[in-house]
């Protein structure tokens, strides 16, 4: 079934913003004690979570997570915007490290990474819920998205109802521009295809030329991030995650405050760190209005301005 619309109302009152969780369960669950959630999503103040995206990936049990929030979203006490790791699911596009929902394991330096594997049932399941998911959520004073907030892009996404036709619309006419230019070279033809596709832009953010290539997620890449924040000055809030980091800190700019605080990268971590060290990279809620952070390990952080 497809979403009502790609971009929909956000609940009403005090919400918990979950950024991306990345297969990792338990970091979940210790947020969702910190937080004072019970084993149903149900909050005794009458909260309810929001997540962010990027539910899947990296993380010892992606399947465990997509799980949980789904049945938070169809009780009707938690909602999730769609990241650009669930897309690629959706796309059937695969990657580096999603083989778990095709089956395969993840090795790194030869090494496995302990995941669950989905079955033909879980990537079913996986893919309902992925294909119903909106791309952005609003309401007067706050907004949500996985990666970038362009108010030309959440428009083209308004009227939108699933993810996978408008991101194949978009693709075809971008192709079919380019097809009529041969000034450009291959790099410009990617951030094309990125820079103005709805479905690019929000779930993965605007690109540039990179000044040198570097290498991320087992590529060379040509094209590096926008830090479009820097320059975000509408009245609304507006969360979102995508752009790990793990500084402890929040990131970000004035009214527009990323919480992705790179749990997805605690795989790495887990092998090598000692029996009681504390992990560096942390799953990160934001609590509205009240704009403060809670880790997973029950630390906190404040908000914004």
């Amino acid at each position: 079934m497809a979403a009502k619309s790609l971009v929909q109302p956000l609940f009403d009152g005090p919400v918990d913003i979950v950024g991306d969780v990345h297969g990792e369960l338990e970091c979940l669950l210790q947020v969702l004690r910190h937080l004072g959630y019970n084993n149903l999503g149900i909050h005794p103040e009458g909260r309810r979570l929001v997540f962010l995206g990027d539910l899947t990936d990296r993380g010892p049990d992606s399947p465990g997570v997509v799980e949980l929030v789904r049945s938070f979203v169809d009780a009707g006490y938690a909602q999730c915007v769609l990241g650009n790791h669930d897309l690629n699911i959706l796309l059937g596009q695969e990657k580096l490290d999603n083989g778990w929902f095709f089956g395969k394991p993840f090795f790194h330096d030869r090494a496995l990474v302990p995941q669950v594997l989905a079955t033909d049932a879980i990537r079913q399941g996986v893919l309902d819920f992925f294909s119903r998911l909106p791309l952005a959520l609003e309401r007067a004073d706050l907004r949500v998205v996985h990666a970038c907030w362009q108010t030309e892009m959440v428009d083209l996404a308004r009227p939108a109802r699933a993810t996978v036709d408008l991101y194949n619309r978009h693709a075809d006419l971008i192709e079919r521009d380019l097809q009529q230019r041969s000034d450009i070279d291959a790099v410009a033809r990617e951030l094309e295809h990125q820079n103005r596709n709805p479905v690019k832009v929000l779930t993965s953010g605007r690109e540039r030329r990179a000044e040198a290539p570097f290498e991320s997620s087992g590529k060379l890449r040509y094209e590096e991030r926008v830090r479009w924040w820097e320059n975000y000055e509408d009245v609304e809030f507006c969360f979102f995650g995508h752009y790990a980091s793990p500084l402890g800190q929040p990131h970000g700019r004035g009214r527009a405050l990323c919480i992705d605080y790179a749990v997805g990268k605690r795989w790495t971590e887990r092998g090598q760190a000692a029996p009681g060290t504390a992990f560096k990279f942390k799953l990160a809620a934001a609590r509205f209005p009240e704009k403060t952070l809670l880790f997973d390990d029950g630390s906190t952080a404040k908000l914004g301005p």
